[in-house]
């Protein structure tokens, strides 16, 4: 069986490495994207992911334009925003297909919407999510 492979994108590098090592304990593949700049290149070069998990905070991120282009470029990509809250959170998510989770200490709801949206994904109730 093909290995589940996701793509994270954090501000923080101790955040990032947290996160992946605890995505990781969960069996899923973890690359690593320290800007929108990078999130793009890594999308680009045709490596495939499962699900984008996106801090709206990494560098060169202008919200609605990154949104915009990964729904135009990449529309059967799920995305996690996982961020403190912006301002209309909800709006945000839904205008691009998104699903919002606020960032918390503790991993374990993300681990929980990982798992949901992946499963969500694989029974093909929608390609986005």
């Amino acid at each position: 069986m093909q290995s589940v492979r996701l793509l994270l994108a954090d501000r923080n590098r101790h955040v990032r490495e947290f996160l992946k090592r605890e995505l990781e304990t969960e069996g899923y593949t973890v690359a690593i994207a320290r800007s929108a700049q990078e999130i793009l290149t890594v999308l680009g070069g045709g490596e495939k992911f499962d699900l984008l998990i996106l801090d709206l905070e990494v560098p060169y991120v202008f919200e609605a334009d990154l949104l915009t282009q990964l729904q135009t470029f990449y529309p059967h990509l799920p995305v996690l925003i996982h961020s403190f809250q912006p301002e209309n959170p909800q709006t945000l998510a839904s205008l691009h297909h998104a699903v919002f989770l606020e960032k918390d200490e503790n991993p374990v709801r993300l681990k929980e919407t990982v798992a949901v949206l992946l499963q969500t994904k694989a029974a093909g109730r929608g390609q986005q999510v």
